[in-house]
């Protein structure tokens, strides 16, 4: 089409034509590059810049996040030493197999120092305990009451963790100006097994 023909056509086609009409096609003449740069470029960018901005979000979370245990860190790994030494503290206190029979014996001597009678000593059977296990011995001996409180008082003192319990005092007698009485009890010490009880299943 030369020159001479666009310029009919234009004076044909579009001068005629209302001016509404012309201001619409100028506008849609203008914005046609518009919609096809925004539907063919830019909504994808905007997306793509959406889900960064979304993943930089979660990441600066992860890092408050991490930031917050490191700081932590420091403060965990103490406590957990001072659990550890709460833990090999008390287990100290607690004998190993092979120092059950001398601990029996110095309870035993303990209580001859005292002046008692050792009518009966009979060590019961073990019973387990997460990480230790319970060791009960029934004794029964004859003396004056106050040795009995000063035998008590010695066992007390011992290094290793020693209860009495089911204390029982019967039969008074009155022998050599002294009223002596027949004492029954239970002492209880305990033996460290670094063993934890199996659980019973869950319902």
């Amino acid at each position: 089409m030369n020159n001479a023909a666009f310029a009919t056509f234009i004076d044909e086609k579009y001068i005629p034509l209302a001016p509404r009409i012309k201001l619409g096609i100028t506008v849609g003449i203008i914005l046609l590059p518009l919609v096809i740069f925004y539907f063919s470029y830019y909504q994808q960018k905007a997306k793509k810049i959406q889900n960064l901005n979304q993943q930089k979000v979660t990441l600066a979370q992860q890092i408050r996040n991490v930031k917050i245990k490191a700081a932590n860190l420091a403060k965990f790994e103490q406590e957990l030493q001072e659990a550890e030494n709460i833990f090999l503290e008390s287990a100290a206190l607690l004998p190993k197999d092979k120092e059950i029979p001398k601990l029996l014996k110095d309870i035993s001597a303990l209580g001859r120092n005292a002046g008692l009678d050792f009518l009966t000593f009979k060590p019961l059977a073990d019973i387990p305990k997460d990480f230790y296990a319970e060791i009960p011995v029934t004794i029964n001996v004859r003396g004056p009451y106050h040795n009995m409180g000063y035998f008590f008082d010695q066992v007390s003192k011992l290094a290793r963790i020693v209860s009495v319990t089911n204390v029982k005092m019967s039969s008074p007698k009155k022998e050599g100006g002294e009223m002596l009485l027949n004492s029954d009890c239970q002492l209880v010490t305990y033996r460290f097994t670094n063993v934890e009880l199996p659980k019973p299943p869950k319902k």
